[in-house]
């Protein structure tokens, strides 16, 4: 399974077999360049629109939001990050993650 940073570099290399290594870094700087370029300007479009999270992103922390707004936590260690998490009850049965 390959993964998103290597599909990303697959793009950036694509059609790029014949060329000496200079040149080749020297694309590889450019089209990294571009992609940067673009997606600012996309984050740019969106806090211009007071949007925090593309519309993606924003549907599936709403979603999250809705899902887990009836558990509670009970810290008993800050230091240790110990906590427990107490979810609704669902069909009968209560979970509890620890």
């Amino acid at each position: 399974m390959t993964t998103n940073l290597s599909e990303s570099f697959n793009h950036i290399l694509k059609g790029l077999y014949a060329l000496h290594v200079s040149s080749l870094v020297q694309l590889i700087f450019f089209r990294t360049s571009a992609y940067f370029d673009k997606q600012k300007d996309y984050a740019y479009d969106y806090i211009t629109q007071g949007k925090l999270w593309p519309l993606v992103v924003q549907l599936e922390l709403d979603a999250n939001i809705l899902r887990y707004r009836d558990h509670t936590t009970v810290l008993f260690n800050i230091d240790d990050g110990i906590f427990q998490v107490h979810t609704p009850y669902k069909l009968g049965v209560k979970k509890e993650v620890r």
